[in-house]
Protein backbone atom coordinates (compact mmCIF):
# COMPACT_ATOMS: atom_id res chain seq x y z
CA UNK A 1 0.00 0.00 0.00
CA UNK A 2 1.10 3.72 -0.99
CA UNK A 3 2.20 5.33 2.16
CA UNK A 4 0.21 8.41 1.19
CA UNK A 5 -3.18 6.41 1.01
CA UNK A 6 -2.10 4.31 4.57
CA UNK A 7 -2.20 7.91 6.16
CA UNK A 8 -5.71 8.63 4.28
CA UNK A 9 -6.52 5.26 5.43
CA UNK A 10 -5.29 5.90 9.21
CA UNK A 11 -7.10 9.56 9.54
CA UNK A 12 -10.42 8.07 8.38
CA UNK A 13 -10.48 4.81 10.84
CA UNK A 14 -9.30 7.47 13.75
CA UNK A 15 -12.23 9.69 13.31
CA UNK A 16 -14.51 6.74 12.49
CA UNK A 17 -13.40 5.40 16.04
CA UNK A 18 -14.10 8.50 17.63
CA UNK A 19 -17.40 9.36 15.87
CA UNK A 20 -18.57 5.45 17.06
CA UNK A 21 -17.21 6.46 20.97
CA UNK A 22 -19.08 9.53 20.81
CA UNK A 23 -22.34 8.42 19.39
CA UNK A 24 -21.89 4.87 21.98
CA UNK A 25 -21.62 7.12 24.97
CA UNK A 26 -24.42 9.96 23.90
CA UNK A 27 -27.13 6.98 22.98
CA UNK A 28 -25.90 4.77 26.27
CA UNK A 29 -26.22 7.50 28.83
CA UNK A 30 -28.86 9.94 27.84
CA UNK A 31 -26.65 12.27 26.83
CA UNK A 32 -28.16 12.10 23.32
CA UNK A 33 -31.46 14.21 24.98
CA UNK A 34 -29.22 17.03 25.82
CA UNK A 35 -28.57 18.34 22.37
CA UNK A 36 -25.24 19.83 21.37
CA UNK A 37 -25.71 23.36 23.39
CA UNK A 38 -26.67 24.82 26.60
CA UNK A 39 -27.98 28.52 27.28
CA UNK A 40 -25.47 28.28 30.28
CA UNK A 41 -22.10 28.03 27.88
CA UNK A 42 -23.33 31.59 26.24
CA UNK A 43 -23.26 32.37 22.80
CA UNK A 44 -19.58 33.87 22.44
CA UNK A 45 -18.09 30.10 23.05
CA UNK A 46 -20.67 28.61 20.67
CA UNK A 47 -19.86 30.97 17.57
CA UNK A 48 -16.20 30.83 18.54
CA UNK A 49 -16.16 27.58 17.97
CA UNK A 50 -18.37 26.98 15.09
CA UNK A 51 -15.89 29.55 13.16
CA UNK A 52 -12.90 27.88 14.14
CA UNK A 53 -14.56 24.93 13.32
CA UNK A 54 -15.12 26.00 9.68
CA UNK A 55 -11.51 25.94 8.62
CA UNK A 56 -10.79 22.57 10.40
CA UNK A 57 -13.99 21.22 8.51
CA UNK A 58 -12.78 22.66 5.11
CA UNK A 59 -9.63 21.13 5.52
CA UNK A 60 -10.93 17.42 6.88
CA UNK A 61 -12.37 17.07 3.58
CA UNK A 62 -9.83 18.27 1.55
CA UNK A 63 -7.35 15.95 2.58
CA UNK A 64 -9.89 12.77 2.82
CA UNK A 65 -11.37 14.00 -0.80
CA UNK A 66 -9.12 15.93 -2.87
CA UNK A 67 -5.34 14.75 -1.92
CA UNK A 68 -3.83 11.58 -1.82
CA UNK A 69 -2.91 11.08 1.71
CA UNK A 70 -1.13 14.47 2.04
CA UNK A 71 -0.51 14.95 -1.13
CA UNK A 72 -2.87 17.38 -2.85
CA UNK A 73 -4.02 16.88 -6.67
CA UNK A 74 -5.42 20.25 -6.20
CA UNK A 75 -4.93 23.62 -5.42
CA UNK A 76 -5.34 23.08 -1.36
CA UNK A 77 -1.36 22.27 -1.55
CA UNK A 78 -0.68 25.70 0.45
CA UNK A 79 -2.52 23.69 3.55
CA UNK A 80 0.61 20.72 3.63
CA UNK A 81 3.65 20.53 5.26
CA UNK A 82 6.42 17.99 4.78
CA UNK A 83 6.38 15.17 7.43
CA UNK A 84 8.69 12.55 7.21
CA UNK A 85 7.27 8.83 7.02
CA UNK A 86 8.01 7.72 10.74
CA UNK A 87 6.74 11.20 12.76
CA UNK A 88 3.35 10.73 10.35
CA UNK A 89 3.42 7.03 11.94
CA UNK A 90 4.06 8.80 15.57
CA UNK A 91 0.92 10.63 14.64
CA UNK A 92 -1.19 7.33 13.92
CA UNK A 93 0.00 5.80 17.16
CA UNK A 94 -0.88 9.47 19.22
CA UNK A 95 -4.27 9.43 17.16
CA UNK A 96 -5.54 6.38 18.00
CA UNK A 97 -4.26 6.53 21.86
CA UNK A 98 -5.95 9.95 21.97
CA UNK A 99 -8.91 7.94 21.24
CA UNK A 100 -8.27 4.80 23.40
CA UNK A 101 -8.38 7.71 26.38
CA UNK A 102 -11.57 8.84 25.13
CA UNK A 103 -13.10 5.65 25.75
CA UNK A 104 -11.27 5.72 29.31
CA UNK A 105 -12.67 8.95 30.50
CA UNK A 106 -16.45 8.31 29.03
CA UNK A 107 -16.30 5.09 30.75
CA UNK A 108 -14.93 6.74 34.07
CA UNK A 109 -18.17 9.56 33.51
CA UNK A 110 -20.45 7.06 32.93
CA UNK A 111 -23.97 8.42 33.34
CA UNK A 112 -22.44 12.28 34.32
CA UNK A 113 -20.97 12.30 30.60
CA UNK A 114 -22.47 15.18 28.92
CA UNK A 115 -21.08 17.38 25.61
CA UNK A 116 -23.48 20.46 27.28
CA UNK A 117 -22.83 21.82 30.41
CA UNK A 118 -25.56 20.25 32.92
CA UNK A 119 -25.61 18.48 35.90
CA UNK A 120 -27.21 14.96 36.32
CA UNK A 121 -29.48 13.87 39.23
CA UNK A 122 -26.99 12.95 42.41
CA UNK A 123 -24.11 14.16 40.54
CA UNK A 124 -20.43 13.58 42.14
CA UNK A 125 -17.08 14.22 40.81
CA UNK A 126 -15.34 11.69 39.11
CA UNK A 127 -11.72 11.07 40.75
CA UNK A 128 -11.05 7.53 39.22
CA UNK A 129 -9.39 6.22 36.25
CA UNK A 130 -7.77 9.29 34.10
CA UNK A 131 -9.52 11.77 36.72
CA UNK A 132 -6.69 10.58 39.28
CA UNK A 133 -3.53 12.73 36.97
CA UNK A 134 -6.14 15.32 34.94
CA UNK A 135 -8.54 17.50 35.77
CA UNK A 136 -10.16 17.32 32.08
CA UNK A 137 -8.82 14.73 30.55
CA UNK A 138 -11.77 14.69 27.89
CA UNK A 139 -9.79 18.02 26.63
CA UNK A 140 -6.39 16.43 27.33
CA UNK A 141 -7.24 13.54 24.87
CA UNK A 142 -9.09 16.07 22.50
CA UNK A 143 -5.61 18.06 22.28
CA UNK A 144 -3.51 14.86 21.78
CA UNK A 145 -6.10 13.92 19.04
CA UNK A 146 -5.53 16.76 17.00
CA UNK A 147 -1.99 16.71 17.51
CA UNK A 148 -2.27 13.10 15.65
CA UNK A 149 -4.85 14.81 13.06
CA UNK A 150 -2.08 17.22 12.44
CA UNK A 151 0.57 14.66 11.99
CA UNK A 152 -1.31 11.90 10.01
CA UNK A 153 -2.32 14.67 7.23
CA UNK A 154 0.47 16.44 7.24
CA UNK A 155 -1.95 19.37 6.90
CA UNK A 156 -1.40 22.31 9.15
CA UNK A 157 -4.84 23.85 8.63
CA UNK A 158 -6.50 20.24 10.19
CA UNK A 159 -3.76 21.09 13.25
CA UNK A 160 -4.10 24.93 14.01
CA UNK A 161 -8.30 24.75 13.71
CA UNK A 162 -8.57 21.52 15.77
CA UNK A 163 -6.29 23.07 18.49
CA UNK A 164 -7.86 26.54 18.07
CA UNK A 165 -11.44 24.78 18.87
CA UNK A 166 -9.80 22.86 21.59
CA UNK A 167 -7.95 25.63 23.15
CA UNK A 168 -11.16 27.61 22.97
CA UNK A 169 -13.13 24.91 25.52
CA UNK A 170 -10.27 24.93 27.50
CA UNK A 171 -9.96 28.36 27.73
CA UNK A 172 -13.94 29.91 27.93
CA UNK A 173 -16.09 27.12 28.19
CA UNK A 174 -13.92 25.48 31.23
CA UNK A 175 -14.73 28.65 33.19
CA UNK A 176 -18.50 28.12 33.38
CA UNK A 177 -18.22 23.87 33.26
CA UNK A 178 -15.93 24.86 36.46
CA UNK A 179 -17.95 26.80 38.08
CA UNK A 180 -21.36 24.34 36.99
CA UNK A 181 -19.59 21.75 39.19
CA UNK A 182 -18.02 23.70 42.44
Amino acid sequence: MEPSIFFQIAFIAIFSCLTAVRLYYRISTGAIRDGVFTRREGLFPVVLRWLLGLPLLYATVSFIFFSSGGIVTGSGDWMYVSLPFALRSVGVVVGFGAVALIVLVHRELGVYFSSTLVIRPEHKLVTTGPYRFVRHPMYTSYLLLFIGAFLVSANWVIGASGTAVIATLMTVRLKREEALLI
